[in-house]
Order: C-alpha cells, then sequence, then structure tokens
C-alpha cells in the first residue's frame, strides 16, 4: 500500500510541475501581463484567477496520476508487449483526454479532438519509440555483460 501511495505522491508532483512549466511558457509565449494557469476560456468560468489556479493545479495532479499509473501495466510480465502497450495507451487517452478537455485545453467539438486525438497518438508514439529503443540498448548491454 505504501508503495502506490508514494506512487500516487510521485505522479501528482510529476504532473503538477509540468503544469506549472508548461503554464508559465505559455504566459510568458503570449506575452501576457498577469500569469494564467490555462487558455482565457478555462479561467473566465471562475470568479477568482485564484480558483481557476486551484482547479488547474487538481486537474494538473490527475494528469500525473493518470500518467504514473498507467505506466504500471508494463510491470505485467504475463502480458505481451503489444497488449501492455495497447491497454497502456487507451489508459492514457481515455484518462487524459477528459483531463485536458475540463482544463480547457481545446474546444470539444470534432476538429479539435481529431487534431488532439492526432497529435496525442503521434506524441504517444515518439515517446514508444525512444522507450523502446533505451529497453533494447539496457538488454544489449546485459547481453554482453552475459557473454563475457
Amino acid at each position: 500500500m505504501k508503495k502506490y501511495f508514494l506512487y500516487a505522491v510521485s505522479g501528482i508532483s510529476v504532473g503538477e510541475l509540468f503544469g506549472l512549466v508548461f503554464s508559465l511558457f505559455f504566459s510568458y509565449l503570449y506575452n501576457l501581463k498577469d500569469y494564467v494557469p490555462s487558455a482565457p476560456t478555462f479561467t473566465d468560468h471562475f470568479s477568482r484567477p485564484l480558483n481557476a489556479v486551484l482547479v488547474s493545479v487538481i486537474l494538473w495532479g490527475m494528469m500525473g496520476l493518470v500518467f504514473n499509473f498507467g505506466a504500471l501495466i508494463f510491470n505485467i510480465e504475463d502480458w505481451s508487449i503489444l497488449k501492455r502497450t495497447i491497454v497502456n495507451f487507451i489508459i492514457y487517452y481515455c484518462g487524459f483526454t477528459p483531463l485536458a478537455i475540463l482544463a480547457g485545453w481545446f474546444p470539444l467539438n470534432l476538429i479539435n479532438w481529431l487534431v488532439f486525438t492526432g497529435i496525442f497518438v503521434m506524441i504517444y508514439l515518439i515517446m514508444w519509440f525512444i522507450n523502446f529503443y533505451a529497453v533494447k540498448q539496457d538488454l544489449k548491454k546485459i547481453n554482453r555483460k552475459l557473454r563475457q
């Protein structure tokens, strides 16, 4: 139980760190006078900017939870890599998409959803291939050491 609690704390922390960094980046990128945690369509729903920040922090933490716990799928050794990848993708997509919509990252309509999905798939594939390559290199090192 302690392991999962620490996993949750880690996921929340990483999610909030990424959310903060990205929101600061975009606040500077758009040369805004004041910090905003998300798009104006999101922050306009709140009577106080502080409330928008609080809800954003909660959403970022939940995003971190989705990604941290979704990664646990790859610890299931009885499953093939294909099955783990498909289940991991489904968890990430189904967990992250509603949170991204709630965070106001894109308006909910067919075109924006398709663009979001395309970007999500592209980023997922890039990350999957990077991880696949890293694991492949680690296996080569292990095999070399075993041969010595």
